[in-house]
């Protein structure tokens, strides 16, 4: 190696980390995403501090949180980070564009008016989308799920990921004949005994569809045992659906979007400005059968 090159690399690598503060905004808190987030930003040879606002899935508490100990501090951020569709909506209505926002795991921020279509308007704000192409998920899942179901997908009136998922579903759903009823569900914990027995009933005979909707994945484990005891088949579109025995999912990685947003960040430092990095997705998302499959799978095997 000639000497010049030689030095410098030894002067690159002698070079201290870049320091970051980062705000993490969070709904319900860390998750593999922010620990990706984290690990990717050292391994690009940052040296972050993150101040950490958890919601705990409370509207109330955290517009609160968020307007007292976040605001009065925000000279001292680099970047606020947020996870999910309801903080990132609240937390970009506060900060206007006075600080960059670098959001994961939206699934749709343009309907949520977090990004714009207009390129030009998106220079304060960036981020990740886990949905996973509806088309994508109906065919895996028929391949192991029963055709002669129709599906059932829980309702959140005040989730605006679901009013997005509804569109989608009907419209695949009609390609492959699909019916599809959409179910109401209360989004208050304190009924959630009697929610989950009403749904019990009314999906007896139908195909549960559980989308990214921030109430639904908060009662995940309540949820998942209720539809497995009652023996209905479930397609699930977020990982913690499948952490808690979902019967087929096609998800996204967090692990994956963590890094991805940590990479923009990267970008914007090395000088590519927001509005010039896309809306981010999981390229290669992944199926996932739940042990009712595998099971079946084994005892199939074991049969022949």
């Amino acid at each position: 190696m000639p000497l010049r090159l030689l030095i410098c690399c030894c002067l690159l690598l002698a070079l201290p980390a870049q320091a970051l503060t980062i705000a993490m905004v969070l709904w319900r808190g860390e998750t593999d995403a922010e620990r990706s987030f984290r690990a990717e930003l050292i391994r690009l040879g940052y040296q972050p501090t993150f101040v950490t606002f958890n919601a705990n899935q409370d509207r109330a508490a955290f517009a609160t949180q968020l307007r007292q100990q976040l605001l009065p501090s925000l000279a001292r951020y680099d970047y606020i980070y947020s996870f999910g569709t309801t903080a990132t909506t609240m937390v970009k209505s506060l900060l206007g564009e006075r600080k960059p926002l670098i959001f994961n795991i939206v699934s749709d921020p343009v309907g949520a008016g977090i990004l714009s279509e207009d390129q030009a308007e998106n220079r304060m704000v960036a981020g990740t989308s886990n949905l996973v192409p509806m088309a994508l998920q109906l065919a895996n899942a028929r391949k192991h799920l029963p055709t002669d179901k129709g599906l059932l997908l829980p309702f959140n009136p005040r989730e605006q990921n679901t009013l997005l998922t509804s569109e989608l579903l009907l419209r695949e759903a009609k390609r492959y004949q699909w019916d599809l009823a959409t179910w109401r569900i209360a989004p208050d914990k304190r009924r959630l005994a009697n929610e989950l027995k009403r749904l019990q009933q009314d999906a007896r005979q139908r195909i549960v569809f559980l989308a990214a909707d921030s109430y639904l994945l908060s009662i995940a484990p309540e949820l998942l045992a209720a539809l497995n005891e009652g023996g209905i088949p479930t397609i699930c579109s977020a990982e913690l659906f499948v952490e808690h025995g979902c019967t087929v999912g096609t998800i996204s990685s967090y692990e994956t979007l963590g890094r991805m947003t940590a990479n923009i960040i990267h970008r914007n430092l090395q000088g590519t400005p927001l509005q010039d990095i896309p809306l981010q997705t999981d390229p290669a998302p992944r199926l996932v059968l739940g042990k009712q499959l595998t099971s079946a799978d084994n005892q199939s095997t074991q049969g022949k």
